[in-house]
């Protein structure tokens, strides 16, 4: 007889290591007694006896309560088999699960670094286009300190000229006063 409430599960090595490693299918409850075990012994005698005795009817029970017995066990047998394919299928649609979830933490794990990758890249690029402009201000610096040191250079010429040529024309002034001079002393009638 198959109890409503007996459930059949299926141990296997990957999923459940410290469990039978066999793949058989272990239940929770005892096996209840054998009632076919019963039918098909009974079923026997009353043949047995019906053969002594010449009864038709009894020999007839006997051969039902054997198939009555068999058909038990058979039932009995797919029942467990079906039990079996069922914790199979579970079996193999949590692995099928197993699979899925894996394949999704690493295509997670995956994305994840490409992002990374990506962050880097971006970090990098910032780090080269800051260098590039530290390289051109300070180029941009470096030709203003120039330009300006070449200016001032330009002024300090252009200031030691002016003073060259403000003395120049003073002793020039100096020299034509004198000139001018020597010439109302020559000739004192020249001045008009």
């Amino acid at each position: 007889m198959l109890f409503a409430s007996r459930r059949a599960l299926v141990y296997n090595r990957r999923c459940c290591p410290h469990h039978s490693t066999s793949g058989t299918i272990v239940t929770d409850l005892p096996e209840p007694p054998s009632g076919g075990m019963i039918d098909k012994l009974k079923g026997k005698a009353k043949e047995a006896v019906a053969s002594v005795t010449g009864d038709e009817t009894l020999s007839r029970e006997g051969r039902l309560d054997q198939e009555k017995a068999d058909a038990a066990r058979e039932a009995k047998e797919a029942a467990a088999e079906a039990a079996q394919a069922e914790a199979e299928a579970e079996l193999r649609a949590a692995m099928k699960e197993n699979e899925v979830e894996t394949e999704r933490v690493k295509a997670e794990r995956q994305a994840h670094q490409r992002e990374a990758a990506i962050e880097a890249d971006r970090e990098q690029a910032e780090q080269q286009v800051e260098s590039s402009i530290d390289r051109r201000e300070e180029t941009v610096e470096q030709q203003a300190a120039r330009e300006q040191a070449e200016a001032a250079e330009l002024e300090r010429a252009a200031l030691e000229d002016r003073a060259e040529a403000e003395q120049e024309a003073a002793r020039l002034e100096a020299q034509a006063e004198a000139a001018r001079t020597v010439a109302d002393i020559a000739d004192p009638d020249r001045t008009g």
